[in-house]
């Protein structure tokens, strides 16, 4: 790898990671650009941001899983699939990412639900719709713990990426 791909791969992984942290932990950003829904009071909406916990082997949250709710009880997510030989360094490295789409319930009852949000002033349904039939119709990406996860692709799926090929609104991630 020559020193421009090392940089590069650097700045990505920085950047990538930075989105990730400020999507989980600034209540700023996350309360300027979506508000908690409780679906004892509201049903579910396509757009709605639905977050799962991660635990660690010893029971301890270690961070979430993002998906999107794309309308008639069905959520769309983005995960890495963690070859079972690649040493303890499994974590710094890319492997194959999996899109998948499957049903509220089953996603409910195999995985801890820890909150909903929804976009403030909405989304844009067509172009939501859009990128689930193409996240659903094309090989998906490599998946990176920090460059390319969950939240990167929900945030692409709702047009809030900053993605420069696409039709996307251009977010300033600010820590407050």
């Amino acid at each position: 790898m020559s020193f421009t791909s090392q940089v590069t791969c650097s700045v990505q992984t920085i950047i990538g990671a930075s989105r990730t942290f400020q999507f989980f932990f600034s209540e700023a950003f996350l309360g300027q650009h979506f508000e908690a829904v409780e679906l004892e009071q509201s049903d579910p909406e396509p757009g709605d941001l639905f977050l799962f916990r991660l635990q660690s082997p010893t029971g301890r949250w270690c961070g979430a899983h993002v998906g999107v709710y794309c309308g008639h009880r069905e959520i769309i997510h983005f995960e890495g699939k963690i070859p079972d030989s690649c040493g303890p360094h499994k974590f710094l490295g890319s492997w194959e990412g999996v899109v998948c789409k499957q049903g509220q319930g089953p996603m409910l009852r195999s995985r801890s639900l820890w909150r909903v949000l929804r976009r403030r002033g909405g989304i844009n349904r067509t172009l939501l719709e859009l990128r689930v039939r193409e996240a659903m119709d094309t090989d998906p990406p490599p998946y990176h713990p920090t460059r390319n996860n969950c939240v990167h692709f929900a945030l692409h799926l709702l047009g809030l990426d900053r993605n420069p090929n696409s039709a996307s609104v251009d977010l300033k991630l600010s820590m407050g």
